[in-house]
């Protein structure tokens, strides 16, 4: 039995790779969850453990911006010339488009086989209808606006009126994704003795972020253990 106290199981937690720490701490807070529900735990877990959930995704947004805008600009500025970004470009955006379309038609079949929501009581399912009422019909709303809008209005939303107002906003990458490849772009251009010291700053940056994200996934599998939906 002494085999399987709590030092000894945090050891073999910390000699197995990350993503398999992830997936068992996933695996138990969907148990967790489970029994939350059932032994009237629910008020428990949001007070007391669903905290840890929305700091580990804190951490993560924290890190988005300045990761991307770092890492872009510190490899785009390491290309020798502009030309040999197109052909990186294209390649990237091509397995964007593939990606995305994977990723949709994935998610239109598991839907429909698996019909989320169709285990819940008829009662359940008033019930979500009206506490989420208010969501629903701000999607609504903001589904019918982009209806409205031209065919090129997710072009100009790309390129940023304000970079400052872009990184604060998360929803906003792809203005701070803009914005790197154009910095990426002048640095290259211009003189080299000029762009060193530039260079030089954004490396030193890029690997202290790097060393950040290291230490957020550290907590991961215990962060994806305390995430817990806003119901």
């Amino acid at each position: 039995m002494g085999s399987f106290t709590l030092p000894a199981t945090i050891l073999f937690m910390k000699k197995l790779a990350l993503h398999w720490q992830i997936l068992i701490g996933m695996a138990l807070g969907v148990a967790w969850g489970i029994s939350a529900s059932s032994f009237g735990l629910i008020e428990f877990t949001a007070d007391f453990i669903k905290p840890f959930g929305t700091i580990f995704i804190n951490l993560l947004k924290l890190i988005a911006v300045p990761l991307v805008l770092v890492s872009l600009i510190t490899g785009v500025a390491s290309l020798s010339d502009v030309s040999k970004l197109s052909r990186i470009g294209t390649k990237t955006i091509g397995m964007y488009i593939m990606t995305t379309i994977v990723a949709v038609v994935l998610g239109l079949i598991i839907v429909n086989l698996v019909e989320p929501g169709k285990a819940f009581s008829p009662e359940k399912r008033e019930e979500f209808k009206s506490q989420f009422a208010a969501t629903t019909e701000q999607r609504s709303s903001d589904a019918a606006a982009v209806e409205q809008q031209g065919p090129l209005q997710a072009l100009v939303d790309i390129v940023p009126d304000n970079i400052f107002g872009a990184m604060t906003n998360n929803s906003s990458m792809l203005q701070v994704i803009f914005f790197a490849l154009l910095f990426g772009i002048a640095l290259i251009m211009i003189p080299k003795d000029k762009s060193a010291p530039i260079n030089a700053f954004f490396d030193g940056v890029n690997l202290v972020i790097l060393k950040m994200v290291d230490i957020i996934m550290m907590a991961a599998p215990y962060g994806v253990f305390a995430c817990w939906p806003d119901w």
